[in-house]
This record gives C-alpha cells, structure tokens and sequence, in this order.
C-alpha cells in the first residue's frame, strides 16, 4: 500500500512542477489570442478553446492525482 501512494505522491509532485510553466505559458497564450480576436475572430475563437481545454485537462489531472492519494492516506 506505501508504495502505491508513493508512486501517486511523486507524480503529484512532478505535475506540480509542470504546471506553474503550463499555466503561464497558456495564459500568455490566451491574452494573445484574446487581443487578436479583432484581427482574426475564427482562428482566436478556436485558439481560446484549446487553451481552455489544455488548462481544464491540466487541473483535472492534478486533482486526481490528489484525489486517489486521499484515498489511499484514508484506506492505510
């Protein structure tokens, strides 16, 4: 049981170095396609929903990592 949680513990930690560059990498990019919506409102539109989905991918997966290492601190 201590091993799995110590496997879900250390990717927790490494999602949690990816995420603060992610984050602001697709923020970035999000204002930059924000601003260019007058200029090209389709490619902008589609742009928003990429990094809105990336960024929503991102959240979950470090909620669940946190989630299944609840579970299993609770179970041992």
């Amino acid at each position: 049981m201590d091993t799995i949680a110590d496997i879900f513990n250390t990717l927790q930690t490494n999602l949690r170095a990816l995420v603060i560059p992610i984050g602001v990498v697709g923020f970035i990019l999000w204002g930059i396609a924000s601003l260019l919506t007058p200029v090209l409102p389709d490619w902008a539109q589609g742009m928003r929903g990429y990094f809105q989905r990336a960024m929503l991918t991102i959240a979950f997966l470090g909620f669940a990592t946190a989630f299944v290492t609840t579970l299993y601190g609770l179970g041992g």
